[in-house]
Parts: C-alpha cells; sequence; structure tokens
C-alpha cells in the first residue's frame, strides 16, 4: 500500500439496489468531487458508482477497495444529488436504483471508453429561430397565458402553472414561447408527453415553428442515440428534448423548462419496476432548480386543480379554440331505450349519423376503449372460459393476428373453434373490441375506407406515423380507435365522434374510475370539429347510464360540476387529495408462503391513530405471470411522513427470497 498522502477518500453510491454509500480510496490527482462518475470494485465484480459524499478521514484507508478509475465526463449537478434523495424518500426505493435510471443509456465498458477516448457528445443542428411572423398568431388568452409563463423566468415567486385549455385551444402554441425564451437565452427545454405515438406530431409542429428538430427520447430509440442524447444534456447549454417519462432522468446541464403535455395522463405513472409520477418528479426537479414548470392538459387531474385551489400552482385558463370553432354538442343515447339490433354495438341512430356524415364526405371516429376483437370466448356447450395459463384472466381474441392474448403477461395461442374442456365446435365471442366493431362498419360501408387504430397499431411507429398522416390530410372515412386517439391528435376532417360504450371504466374497485372515465371521454369529444366554422361538432355517447353524474358532467361540458362532486366524494371517504396513500404488493409462486408472510408482516405493522393499515387481502387480480399477489393499503393525513413510517415498518420483518415486495405511493393502479 502507497503512503497515506497519495490518496484521498470517498464515498460512493452504487447503480442498484443499494440504499447506503461505500467508503473508497482514490488517487489524489483523480477528482474527488461530488457528482464524479466512477467504477469501483464491488465484491467480485465492477459497478458504476458516483461520489455521493465526502469519506471520513479517519477511516484506515489499508482497509479500503480503490477506485478502478474515474469517468472522463463533467459533473452530475449537486440538484441531482438531491433529487436522487428526495426521489427515494418519496417513492421507498433504493437510491442505487434512482441512480441506475439516470444512467440507464450506459454500462461500464462504455464509460471507460468514454473515458479513453475524451468523448464529445454529437452537436446536433439548430438552424436560427425563425422569424416570429411565421409562428401561429397567439390569441389574446394565449398571449396573456405566454406573458405570465415567462414572467416564470425571473419571479420568485410560484413558477408551477397550469395551463388548462379546451380541446384545440392552442396550449402547446402557448408554451412554445417558454420553448423560445429558452433558446434564445441559450438555456436546455425538457417536454414530457405521455405516448410514444404523439412525438412525431409534436415533432412536426416544432420544427414547423422553430425551423429545427428538437431531439426525441423514448425506448423506441436505439441505445447508441440515446447515449448521444444524454451527452448533449450533459454538454451542451441549449437543447430542447422532448420525450416519455424517462427523458427526465436525462444529466441536464442547463435546465430552464420543464412542460408536462396531457398532465392528467395516467402514462407519466410508472407501475412496473421502479413506481413513480413523472409529473410529481418533474415538479420538484423544477422547484429546486427555481425554474417554470408548465402542466398542460384539457382536463387537469383532481390533484392539480385542488393544487390550484390552495394556491400551490397558478391557473392560466385558454377558455376557447383556437381555430375560432365552438365546442362540440354532445348527445346521449340511452341504450335502455335505444337498443343496437342483433349482432349489432353501434344503435340505429348512431349508424344513421354515420350514414349522414359518409354521405357528405365528412371524416368520422367510432371510439371504443377495448382492444383487440372480443374481450371474452366461452363454449356454448359447456361454459367453459378461455383464459390465461399465467393470470386469473380471461383471454382477448385478437382475429387480425389470429391469436388470443392475455393483455396482463403476454401470453398468446392460436385462435380455435374448439373448446379446450369439451371439444365440442361451440365457442363464441362476447363482448365488442375495436376489431369487431372496424368489421360491424365495414359490413355497413363497404366502400368506406376505415382504419383502426389502437396501441396493437404501433408496433411499427413509422407506419402508424403514415396512418396519422393519412387521416390528417382527410383520406380516411371512418377511424375506429382506442384511447390513444383521445390524446393531442388534431384531425382537421374529423367533425363526427361516436362512443360506442361510455360506461366503461365508469364502475370498478378504482379510486380514479370516474376521474379517468370523465378525463377520457371529455379529451375524446375534443376532437370532433376543432376546424369547423359554423357549425359544432357532434358527439354521441351511447350509455346504460345516463343518470351517472359523470355522464351528466359529459354532456354539459360541465367540469365544475364534476371537480365539485369528485372532491366532496374524496374528502367523505378522506381518500386523496385529502390524505396520503402508499400500497404495498406482495407477490410469490407459492400462495402459501404469500399468506404467512402477509400475516406476519400485519403483525408487525405501525399501531398509530392517524394511520389506518388495510389489508392483506388478495390483489383484484391476484394471479398474474405465474405469481400470487396481495395488497396492502395504508393511509395517513397528508402532514404525515408515511414513507418514512412505511419504510421502518418494511424493515422489521425478513423479507424471503421467494417473496417479491413493492411501494406504490399514491397508487393509480389498483388491480
Amino acid at each position: 500500500m502507497e503512503k497515506k498522502s497519495k490518496y484521498k477518500i470517498v464515498s460512493v453510491l452504487l447503480s442498484g439496489p443499494y440504499n447506503k454509500t461505500f467508503d473508497y480510496i482514490i488517487s489524489e490527482n483523480c477528482s474527488d468531487k461530488i457528482g464524479q462518475l466512477v467504477v469501483v470494485p464491488f465484491r467480485n465484480r465492477e459497478i458504476i458508482g458516483i461520489i455521493f459524499k465526502k469519506g471520513l478521514d479517519n477511516l484506515p484507508i489499508e482497509k479500503l477497495k480503490k477506485v478502478k478509475f474515474v469517468v472522463n465526463l463533467p459533473l452530475i449537478s449537486k440538484i441531482y444529488m438531491d433529487f436522487i434523495d428526495f426521489f427515494s424518500d418519496w417513492n421507498c426505493v433504493d437510491k442505487g436504483n434512482v441512480l441506475k435510471l439516470i444512467i440507464s443509456p450506459f454500462d461500464k465498458k462504455t464509460l471507460q471508453n468514454l473515458g479513453h477516448k475524451n468523448y464529445k457528445p454529437v452537436k446536433f443542428e439548430q438552424s436560427k429561430l425563425k422569424a416570429q411572423n411565421e409562428i401561429k398568431e397567439l390569441n389574446q388568452d394565449q398571449k396573456y397565458a405566454s406573458k405570465k409563463i415567462l414572467g416564470g423566468f425571473k419571479s420568485k415567486s410560484s413558477r408551477c402553472f397550469l395551463l388548462d385549455g379546451v380541446a384545440g385551444s392552442g396550449k402547446t402554441e402557448t408554451y412554445f414561447e417558454a420553448v423560445k425564451y429558452c433558446i434564445q437565452n441559450n438555456k436546455q427545454a425538457l417536454i414530457l408527453l405521455p405516448e410514444i405515438g404523439l412525438t412525431s406530431d409534436w415533432e412536426l409542429r416544432f420544427q414547423k415553428s422553430f425551423g429545427f428538430k428538437a431531439l426525441v427520447w423514448h425506448s423506441g430509440i436505439t441505445k447508441s442515440r440515446k447515449k448521444k442524447i444524454w451527452l448533449s444534456a450533459l454538454f451542451e447549454k441549449s437543447l430542447v428534448v422532448v420525450g416519455a417519462r424517462s427523458a427526465l432522468f436525462l444529466p441536464f446541464k442547463n435546465l430552464g423548462l420543464i412542460v408536462i403535455d396531457e398532465e392528467h395522463d395516467s402514462s407519466f405513472k410508472q407501475d412496473e419496476g421502479i413506481k413513480y409520477h413523472a409529473r410529481d418528479m418533474s415538479v420538484y426537479l423544477a422547484s429546486k432548480k427555481q425554474i417554470p414548470i408548465v402542466l398542460s392538459s384539457a382536463t387537469p387531474s383532481i390533484e392539480t386543480l385542488f393544487n390550484v385551489k390552495t394556491k400551490k400552482f397558478s391557473k392560466l385558463n385558454l377558455f376557447s379554440r383556437a381555430t375560432g370553432s365552438s365546442l362540440p354538442e354532445i348527445k346521449i343515447i340511452d341504450l335502455n331505450k335505444s337498443p343496437p339490433k342483433k349482432d349489432s354495438w353501434l344503435s340505429e341512430v348512431m349508424i344513421n349519423e354515420l350514414k349522414k356524415r359518409f354521405r357528405k364526405n365528412e371524416q368520422s371516429l367510432i371510439f371504443l376503449n377495448r382492444r383487440g376483437y372480443s374481450a371474452l370466448t366461452l363454449c356454448r356447450k359447456c361454459g367453459y372460459r378461455v383464459q390465461c395459463k399465467n393470470c386469473n384472466s380471461w383471454l382477448v381474441e385478437h382475429k387480425k393476428s389470429n391469436t388470443y392474448l392475455c393483455h396482463h403477461c403476454g401470453f398468446k395461442k392460436l385462435l380455435s373453434k374448439k373448446c379446450e374442456n369439451c371439444n365440442e365446435t361451440e365457442m363464441v365471442s362476447c363482448g365488442p373490441g375495436v376489431e369487431k366493431i372496424t368489421e360491424e362498419i365495414q359490413t355497413i360501408f363497404p366502400t368506406a375506407i376505415v382504419e383502426n387504430i389502437s396501441s396493437d397499431s404501433i408496433k411499427n411507429l413509422d407506419d402508424f406515423n403514415k396512418t396519422i398522416e393519412k387521416i390528417s390530410l382527410g383520406n380516411v372515412n371512418i377511424i375506429v380507435g382506442t384511447q390513444i386517439l383521445a390524446k393531442g391528435f388534431d384531425f382537421p376532417k374529423l367533425n363526427f365522434v361516436g362512443i360506442v360504450d361510455g360506461d366503461v371504466g365508469l364502475y370498478g374497485g378504482d379510486l380514479r374510475s370516474s376521474e379517468k372515465c370523465f378525463q377520457l371521454l371529455s379529451q375524446v369529444s375534443g376532437r370532433a370539429g376543432r376546424h369547423i366554422k359554423n357549425e359544432k361538432g357532434l358527439v354521441f355517447l351511447q350509455t346504460y347510464y345516463p343518470g351517472n353524474s359523470v355522464i351528466k358532467s359529459i354532456k354539459k361540458m360541465d367540469r365544475k360540476m364534476f371537480f365539485k362532486e369528485e372532491l366532496s366524494y374524496r374528502k367523505s371517504a378522506f381518500m386523496p387529495p385529502f390524505s396520503r396513500l402508499i400500497s404495498i404488493i406482495l407477490s410469490s409462486k407459492s400462495e402459501k408462503l404469500l399468506n404467512e408472510f402477509s400475516f406476519n408482516l400485519l403483525e408487525k405493522s405501525p399501531k398509530y391513530n392517524e394511520i389506518s393499515v388495510l389489508g392483506p387481502a388478495p390483489a383484484p387480480l391476484n394471479f398474474v405471470r405465474g405469481r400470487y399477489r396481495m395488497r396492502f393499503l395504508v393511509r395517513s393525513s397528508k402532514n404525515i411522513n408515511l414513507q418514512n413510517i412505511v419504510r421502518n415498518w418494511i424493515g422489521l420483518i425478513s423479507i424471503p427470497g421467494s417473496i417479491r415486495l413493492s411501494v406504490d405511493v399514491e397508487p393509480h393502479n389498483f388491480m
């Protein structure tokens, strides 16, 4: 061992399931600053880590291992060190797993090569900002809203803005003014979108406005491209990134603005692996960086509207459509009084309106939030239902691909006319999916050009974008689609929307089922008539529950009424946003072991008057991917550090290797 003076002691956070730091020695001529990426030996392998804090000087260096090498990159800023701490504490996850999200494009070998080659990021071309007269002229509401957001770059008061605008009100063009400010002032801007399918339309609008392309980040881009964008975020002073929720973890050097487009969308909540809400984490990051954040939506979440009500966020309204068109008229079709004919899912009223629009060469959208051909297939003879071998759920018939598919685990098998139970050929499809609706429409309109759009259509993004362009140009007569069409798309020729089943998701064991249903139906209704001047777009909504408060609110386009009723319900039930919820999900291949562990955990549960522990109870889907599942739900007032209590509780018991335990703070999925 060399002399002590040639080494310094650093405390390193390792990427992976580690929540504490480990001390190492590092040569005194190497950087020992907080935020320095390093590769270190750990047990029998080498792991990427980051110098998280200074080591203790009184440790015996002869007992410490030496840092393998220092990565030749700029420091990750201290704000991201604080972000790792906050993210870990809030979401009850290990700090090292948060670091893993930040350095996700890289492995040890790549970082070593970076160090040796002193690699610099590829500079992406940015032409000069287009002349102002080439950017869309804003109306008075848009100008007022953009002025307030621009004030957030200098203001020391609240910098979190809800941009609340009706569908088609020009929310994107409004926050583009803030993006322009960032470009002109050499700052970085991050825009998060909920769906991969939305990025192409957004990219086109951005390029038309600014004359260059934003950097696009999502799961569909290559790893080499991700590495270049990651390095650009670290090196470049000015750039614009648009992407899915994971773009939040890019190590921005000079971030000046965050935008969460469609902030209400449940896609911002990650329910697999590390569970977190990208919107909430973005609000924290923006507050630490003291930069504006814009939450944009036509149907804001209850939590965001509550934060406006309690003066935490500032609300900016866009009351009318930017095109000057009116909001659509919504008509309710009571299926109790006007049921569809046998083997049909569209009422006569809906079909007649479609015929009228087709004769006038107007585009129509038929909406059903159910993928596939049929949700359930059963045998008429013995009652057997085709189900998944890995989950306690029915397989969904997908006629187009000739398969039964599980939407939970991905298991699939070929369609068969024979019953697996009794071997009779009496199999029948029950309930419609978008494929069945498409089939019905093609039978009624044999000469029409019909497109079926769902998440199953996005396997090839290029083909999906071509289809969206085809629709936008008016080269499709009737579109049949799921919720993906309710988000952000602007189809100029679309004047009529027909909602096949307004009751999907209306009732269920989900705290947010009413909210999600209201948002979805409002969003899809907002696609109609965005570009017609002298008449309103039209929406037909089929339902068996016309008296339901959500359906009534949709018909009147009265969000205030819905918000008031939903908040009243949440308050009386002591549910978010008036309380805090944490879900604990346990799973195991052994049902017996899972039950034993669950009740052992219950025995050690916290005993406080202010905290309720509900469960353990089998999850509604209690067998998924070959594992049995149990749930706890923990509730408290918002002034209690419930995360800390839950972490301490879990720490009281040894978790067997065969048991998986995950924590979901403010859960959105209760299945």
